[in-house]
């Protein structure tokens, strides 16, 4: 009996190799139907670029997860080389391939790129493809490919000599830089959104009058809409644009519901005396820069309704002239390095200079001044010294405010702070806590106010008339006027603290 079964475990093993060996070519690879390849994704999804832009280079694995080696006999994009996407195999450019193996537990590399043919539309568009693979057993399989494309004007060294209008219909692509000659005016209409390359500033010595609405924001940014990572888009970091430069000539800008973000810096503006505004801003952000967001020297200038936060510089810095900021928020979390500037910084001498700009009154009111420092407000005013008094050249006053500032809270002086609100550790909320998010892994900040903020109904109503909204046109009342470009909005999305 012994004997018996040894024989037939002999021939029920011969017929199993016998059946596998049916299955495989004379080349050793499979064509067992059942065996298929796996991929590293099964669609591979571009960001909405812009048309005749290259992508970035995305990459799949394909992999043989079987013991068996496997031939691919057929790969194909699905559009041929009339196909937007370009795509390398193991090493092979192209748009059709044949017989390649894939041994058994082994995997190979496909790059994918696009570029995408302008088709002359206003609104993004999507387009579609796939690559097809065909195994020696006829079993086909396929990996999606999609993009969103996006027509642009495309400015290239661009002279502004003459008053132009920029229209919110397509966005405007920037090479090189954008000079505005004196006596022109560049508008831009609600909705305009400029994409600046790598490097690209605007020179301004004439004038800017950019005037969007809550609904139509309009958006000045850097050119790339690709990712670094999944989490992380390059507009969400800075650096990807230089930036705005108001000469001395140019008077008269004016930024309404304007988004400036992820420059190197944000706004330099250049004066020469404050007889004449240099600059006008309302309902506004510069988020996100390298340098200062918002620089002034020897200006003349307003800022209403606006966020200034993030800046690898300062948030606002000041050196001379006179400036008014009403219920704005200047907050500093910038993430990008270590050494960074303060939330406010106010100076009316230099010494490497040893030369004295005439500060002749900045006005700070209702206003956030925070930051992940336990000092946000720096800056050098010389009041006096031994033989000069320059008390005429050192205007400044900060009232109804939140201010981050243990220097200055450890004795306050009445000449140049009123109803303060000084921040500290130990407060109900203390700097990133006054807000709804500060999320430095993802890269996102939200400055509305969080419930609990120290913000919260300290603001003075005298200027009520004047801003009767906030940033995002919400209503403030009597009854509680908060500080800071938000009012509080209970809106349910957030939870308290």
């Amino acid at each position: 009996m012994k004997n018996l079964l040894k024989v037939w475990s002999l021939v029920l093993a011969m017929g199993v190799a016998m059946g596998i060996a049916s299955c495989r070519d004379e080349g050793g690879f499979s064509s067992d139907p059942s065996l298929r390849l796996a991929f590293s994704t099964d669609t591979v999804a571009f960001d909405t670029l812009f048309t005749e832009v290259s992508s970035a280079t995305h990459a799949f694995l394909i992999y043989n997860r079987h013991k068996d080696d496997l031939l691919i006999t057929h790969i194909a994009l699905g559009g041929g080389e009339g196909s937007p996407f370009r795509v390398n195999v193991d090493g092979l450019a192209g748009s059709e391939f044949g017989d390649l193996a894939i041994r058994g537990g082994d995997s190979m590399y496909v790059f994918v790129e696009v570029t995408i043919d302008p088709r002359g539309e206003d609104e993004p568009f999507e387009v579609k493809d796939s690559m097809l693979f065909v195994l020696e057993s006829g079993v086909t399989q396929q990996v999606l490919f999609t993009a969103g494309g996006q027509d642009a004007t495309v400015m290239r060294g661009a002279v502004i000599d003459t008053d132009t209008q920029l229209t919110g219909a397509r966005p405007y692509l920037i090479y090189d830089s954008l000079r505005v000659e004196a006596g022109a005016t560049l508008m831009m209409e609600p909705g305009t959104r400029l994409f600046l390359a790598d490097k690209v500033e605007m020179q301004v010595y004439g004038r800017i009058e950019a005037t969007g609405t809550a609904e139509a924001p309009i958006v000045i940014r850097g050119a790339r809409t690709d990712h670094m990572f999944d989490y992380l888009p390059y507009d969400r970091i800075s650096g990807q644009w230089g930036g705005i430069t108001l000469h001395e000539s140019s008077n008269g800008n004016v930024f309404v519901h304007c988004d400036i973000h992820s420059g190197t810096y944000g706004i330099r503006a250049k004066g020469t005396n404050v007889e004449e505004s240099k600059v006008t801003m309302r309902n506004s952000q510069i988020h996100n820069v390298d340098g200062d967001a918002l620089q002034l020297t020897l200006c003349r200038a307003e800022f209403a309704n606006s966020l200034f936060t993030n800046a690898g510089g300062h948030c606002v810095n000041i050196l001379g002239g006179k400036a008014d900021f009403v219920h704005c928020t200047m907050a500093n979390f910038f993430p990008w390095k270590a050494e960074r500037g303060v939330a406010v910084n106010i100076a009316n001498y230099v010494e490497e200079e040893n030369m004295v700009y005439p500060l002749l009154g900045v006005n700070v009111v209702n206003c956030i001044i925070t930051g992940s420092k336990n000092d946000e407000l720096m800056g050098v005013v010389v009041e006096k010294t031994d033989t000069m008094d320059y008390s005429e050249y050192a205007q400044y006053r900060f009232s109804h405010s939140v201010i981050n500032s243990w220097k200055e809270a450890l004795n306050p002086d009445t000449l140049h702070y009123a109803h303060i609100v000084w921040e500290h550790k130990d407060s109900t909320a203390y700097g990133r806590t006054n807000f709804r998010t500060i999320d430095h892994n993802n890269f996102i900040y939200d400055y509305h106010l969080d419930s609990l903020s120290v913000a919260r109904g300290i603001a003075s109503d005298t200027l009520l008339h004047l801003l009767p909204y906030d940033k995002d046109e919400q209503p403030r009342t009597r009854e509680g006027i908060d500080a800071g470009c938000y009012q509080y909005v209970d809106d349910g999305k957030y939870s308290e603290g």
